[in-house]
């Protein structure tokens, strides 16, 4: 890594919003309308996964067709939801406002398909703030791989190990660390070990303005 920070790539659910109700929702009236079963521990378990992954270990569903077919039912309850009830999480946009401020470059790589994204994006306004939005759809491999944030940085122009990663999820700083970019955890009430090998862990991002990233390199 080197010592200069030129880009922040953000992660959406738990870092710029907590949709995870939402995301609960969904599933459940998914699982209602099919017939399956679903639980909160199931819930539990799987957030934050692609659905291609999600599908097979809830209802064992291996025929591609079907996990899409159901994957995309899933994510029209989701957005319907989300609609009505996106708020951003305490000190996400005063960060992404200083950011643009200051002159970084900035871009959102998350696992949600990228109409999810888009929807989000408009509720909240954040075209303003981002160059680029990635989704975890349209790279070979999910978290803990690097492949969405190596993406969002080639987006950017900016070399990975200029970049910066915040994420709220243990397999998020592993994908971070794996394309050689820095990170800072939003960790919320958790104290996750693997929360705590980015370089900075959080409780929300009202504790991090412009000079904790500068000096964070």
């Amino acid at each position: 890594m080197t010592d200069t920070i030129h880009a922040v790539i953000w992660d959406l659910d738990g870092v710029i919003i907590d949709s995870a109700e939402e995301h609960k929702r969904s599933w459940y009236r998914l699982a209602e309308e099919e017939g399956l079963p679903f639980s909160d521990q199931q819930f539990h378990d799987t957030f934050g996964m692609r659905n291609d992954a999600i599908i097979p270990i809830l209802w064992n569903v291996t025929d591609k067709k079907r996990v899409q077919e159901l994957a995309d039912k899933k994510e029209a309850y989701f957005r319907d939801f989300v609609r009505d009830t996106a708020a951003p999480l305490p000190g996400a946009i005063e960060l992404l406002s200083a950011l643009r401020e200051a002159g970084y470059k900035q871009a959102l790589a998350s696992s949600t398909p990228i109409k999810n994204i888009e929807v989000i994006s408009e509720a909240l306004g954040l075209k303003k703030y981002l160059t680029a939005l990635v989704s975890g759809e349209t790279v070979p491999h999910g978290k803990p791989a690097p492949d969405v944030f190596l993406k969002a940085a080639a987006e950017l122009s900016v070399e990975p190990a200029h970049s910066l990663v915040i994420e709220d999820a243990v397999a998020g700083v592993q994908a971070a660390h794996a394309g050689g970019m820095y990170c800072i955890a939003v960790a919320g009430e958790r104290d996750l070990p693997g929360l705590k090998a980015a370089e900075l862990m959080v409780k929300d991002l009202t504790q991090v303005n412009v000079e904790t990233i500068r000096n964070l390199a």
